[in-house]
């Protein structure tokens, strides 16, 4: 008697148990890494948002109080709230600003990202500094530059016994253009 050639039954569904198995696997780690994609994505939006804000408090010209704030902003289509911590550091006139960010619908003390900046006083104070950039901004027209040329530089340094003196004869492009 003659034996058929083929696979049994049971060697088919062995087969089919198997690729099952590695399908499964494949589609859990794909699963995995587009939640590790997304949960990155967000952690990189509320580093954006709390250093925008911290930007957005040195801008504003005032020296913020020691206290703990809130606020909520509308980013990348999705709805963020931020927390603001101001506190006073052991430098006079310096205060330390920690701003933690998570999602609007996350719970409370969850944040994804908090950044630290610092503000000071002398910082708030400083005024313009009338370059043609600071000049674009407020729309006015840029003045010509009128600085006179300076004499080449001369730098004498002294090492033990020996002496170097170096000139730089290339005067400054006082032209008020960008290079």
């Amino acid at each position: 008697m003659r034996r058929a050639r083929g696979f049994t039954l049971i060697e088919v569904l062995v087969a089919l148990a198997i690729a099952a198995i590695g399908l499964a696997s494949v589609l859990s780690v794909v699963g995995n890494s587009a939640r590790n994609a997304s949960y990155l994505r967000d952690k990189i939006y509320a580093s954006w948002i709390a250093s925008n804000h911290i930007a957005e408090v040195r801008l504003g010209g005032f020296m913020p109080s020691v206290d703990k704030t809130n606020g909520d902003v509308q980013f990348a289509n999705q709805k963020w709230t931020w927390e603001q911590t101001v506190t006073q550091t052991d430098v006079p006139n310096m205060r330390r600003i920690d701003v933690a960010v998570r999602l609007a619908d996350a719970a409370e003390g969850s944040s994804l990202a908090t950044v630290t900046g610092f503000i000071g006083a002398t910082q708030l104070a400083a005024p313009s500094s009338g370059t043609p950039w600071d000049l674009a901004l407020s729309g006015a027209a840029a003045p010509a530059v009128t600085t006179p040329i300076p004499p080449p530089a001369t730098t004498t340094t002294t090492l033990g016994t020996s002496t170097t003196t170096t000139t730089d004869s290339t005067p400054p492009d006082n032209s008020g253009t960008p290079p």
